[in-house]
């Protein structure tokens, strides 16, 4: 199987993955069929579904029973296309302030994209730097640990070595070589020493 076969089998593996949650009682990370997955939805409490994409998921009407009251289940959509020249930054600060928004009011948010491969995973690693003190590394490998098939693209590991210099001081923790496609990010976190 070519690169470029090997890489479909990827994506459509990691579309039939379900959610993870990344930080508990908050935020959720999975591929677009987790949306319309409303079981899941209900038992877990999510009551913000957020897209990261050209396209928003599918709306449900549904109301959602949580520990403060019944909400109705709302949906929100960041464009953002998996491209390296893409701009990752309004985009985190926006699903910041969404998700500040939702922990303020004991909400629980799934972040999704396509697959849960490199959009929705760039974001939710730039909201546990910027707002959970968690180190570019310290994220990617949370983010691995949950969920092997992310590989955000080059272009946005570079912004995220970029942003976490500005948040730190300067300091990034997280050193690959971003040239040719993607990277096997769990194949390189595996591999490489945790500084």
């Amino acid at each position: 199987m070519g690169k470029s076969g090997k890489r479909k089998a990827e994506n459509a593996r990691a579309k039939k993955q379900p959610a993870v949650c990344i930080v508990p009682n908050l935020l959720y990370l999975g591929p677009l069929s987790a949306t319309s997955n409303l079981d899941f939805l209900r038992s877990e409490g999510i009551v913000h579904v957020l897209s990261i994409g050209r396209s928003a998921s599918s709306h449900f009407d549904i109301s959602i029973d949580t520990p403060q009251g019944s909400r109705q289940l709302q949906y929100s959509r960041l464009a953002l296309i998996d491209d390296k020249a893409s701009d990752i930054g309004p985009c985190v600060d926006s699903a910041c302030e969404i998700i500040d928004r939702e922990a303020a009011e004991g909400g629980k948010v799934l972040i999704h994209c396509s697959a849960a491969i490199s959009r929705s995973p760039t974001i939710v690693a730039g909201y546990l730097m910027k707002r959970c003190g968690f180190s570019l590394r310290e994220s990617l490998d949370k983010l691995v640990t949950a969920r092997d098939a992310i590989s955000p693209n080059p272009g946005f590991l570079a912004q995220l070595c970029a942003m976490e210099a500005e948040i730190f001081d300067g300091e990034t923790t997280f050193n690959v070589p971003l040239v040719g496609g993607r990277t096997k990010l769990a194949n390189y976190l595996l591999a490489a020493p945790n500084d």
